[in-house]
């Protein structure tokens, strides 16, 4: 049976997984200070990527995504794609629990075991990958509320502190640190929305997959670039580079005439949801590509061990927050651009044509 999105639920859920983690970390930090052209290239980039991952959804005409495959690409070069998009998505989901367990671990629970934080999180987003896309969409309708509400009013008090001249001057350093801080952001979190092409089984119409990725993307990219520029400007360019999580120390200097203050504890509930709705589509996703890999019509039962495994995965990819930093805030490796855009495009490629020959079939 096909789980089946609405338009407006598939925004919400879209909106939240860029978020997601995204603001634990010093988004774009290569720009320095001129992050704010390095988001607006980043957006000009990664907006031709995620309409090319609608437009290869549309292509598979109101099919699951499993039959879709098969008619595209065929039955075994389909279960190839699927396994290898299962473990992406399964190495994304262990870096978010990775960044989850330690952001929690430095701000609030230092004497508590990272595994403990860990299980949590894991036994959550295991009930929520074996409900289905369906009620994480209506997840994410009811929280992106709230989250956005929350971001909105600290955007707002941090205006109160921000330093403009600290944008200045305007590309003092040539264009090369705007497009690497641009690689930066397409990396995390821009394209990483691959993984909700795997995880979005059906849409309602066939114009529905642009009509959720590409609002979604915008609107949680503006969102970003309002909340990190901001962060940089109230915390200057050093300090935006060398904290591990600037966003939330930009949030705790809001103190406004002594009254509002300690704010970031408000401000991190909406990252904790929004980086577990972020690691709960990585488990379903890398549970639904698996089952497509090894030709199984339903992914529940693999679920759990898909989950359990990113425990010792997240200690195996990054061992200390050094790690975590320098892996996520790298300018964009050789293994997403492969998953991220040259196979993408190749699968697009390909289906064009089957499409194209498909037509002239039925019109001879």
């Amino acid at each position: 049976m096909k789980e089946l999105v609405p338009d407006r639920q598939g925004v919400a859920i879209v909106i939240l997984f860029v978020l997601g983690n995204s603001f634990n970390m010093d988004l774009g930090s290569r720009a320095g200070n001129d992050l704010w052209l390095a988001f607006l290239v980043a957006i000009i980039l990664a907006v031709p990527m995620l309409a090319l991952y609608a437009r290869l959804r549309s292509l598979m005409q109101g099919k699951s995504l499993q039959e879709g495959l098969a008619t595209l690409f065929g039955k075994w070069p389909s279960r190839a794609l699927a396994l290898s998009y299962s473990l992406y998505a399964w190495r994304l989901g262990s870096y978010v629990l990775i960044d989850l367990t330690r952001f929690i671990e430095t701000i609030s629970l230092p004497s508590t075991p990272r595994f403990v934080v860990a299980i949590g999180f894991v036994l959550l987003g295991i009930w929520a990958a074996k409900e289905g896309i369906e009620v994480l969409a209506r997840f994410s309708t009811v929280m992106i509320r709230g989250v956005l509400l929350i971001l909105f009013f600290a955007f707002g008090m941090l205006m109160s502190e921000v330093h403009f001249a600290e944008f200045l001057p305007v590309m003092y350093e040539g264009f090369q640190p705007v497009l690497f801080g641009a690689l930066q952001l397409l990396d995390l979190p821009f394209l990483e929305t691959i993984v909700l092409f795997w995880a979005f089984d059906d849409f309602i119409k066939p114009d529905s997959p642009y009509r959720v990725l590409l609002p979604g993307l915008l609107i949680a990219s503006l969102v970003m670039l309002a909340i990190a520029n901001s962060s940089l400007a109230v915390l200057g360019v050093e300090q935006y580079v060398t904290n591990y999580f600037p966003v939330f120390v930009a949030m705790s200097r809001i103190d406004v005439v002594a009254f509002l203050t300690r704010l970031e504890a408000i401000v991190s509930i909406s990252f904790a949801i929004g980086g577990f709705l972020k690691a709960a589509v990585c488990i379903l996703a890398a549970s639904k590509t698996l089952a497509i890999g090894l030709g199984f019509s339903d992914y529940r039962f693999l679920v759990t061990p898909v989950a359990l495994a990113m425990i010792p995965g997240a200690q195996w990819l990054a061992k200390n927050m050094m790690e975590v930093e320098r892996s996520v805030t790298k300018v964009i490796g050789p293994s997403n651009v492969l998953m991220q855009v040259i196979i993408p495009i190749g699968l697009w490629i390909i289906a064009e044509i089957r499409s194209a020959k498909r037509k002239n079939v039925a019109t001879a």
